[in-house]
């Protein structure tokens, strides 16, 4: 009987180790920087992440800082303005060309977004 429960309790420990690891894997692929939504450019570890992206003329490029401290994305044509943690700024993209931008606050961070007319 003592053996019985014994083995019951190390199966039932060894299934919730199996699970826990399942999961956490999900949830660690759903936070993976390189799987963001179509578009969207994310401020992180005072980088643009993808610091090239690539879109369609007429498409709206997303900017979400993650970091601590604040950021934007500026050039000639367009700024998000200054981004805390958390924020998000959008910016629609209706002619094709490349368009340079970087961080006013911190000018080494640089991002290239390039406008095709069809992909």
């Amino acid at each position: 009987m003592k053996n019985k429960l014994l083995f019951k309790c190390l199966v039932t420990v060894i299934i919730l180790v199996i699970l826990n690891g399942c999961n956490a894997k999900q949830d660690e692929t759903l936070h993976t920087p390189a799987r963001t939504e179509k578009n969207q450019v994310l401020i992180q570890g005072y980088k643009f992440q993808p610091d090239i992206l690539t879109i369609q003329k007429g498409d709206t490029v997303t900017w979400t800082n993650q970091d601590s401290v604040k950021h934007n994305a500026t050039n000639n044509s367009f700024d998000t303005g200054l981004l805390s943690k958390g924020q998000s700024a959008q910016q629609t993209f209706n002619e094709t060309g490349t368009f340079d931008y970087f961080c006013t606050p911190h000018p080494y961070m640089k991002g290239k977004i390039i406008v095709k007319e069809e992909l």
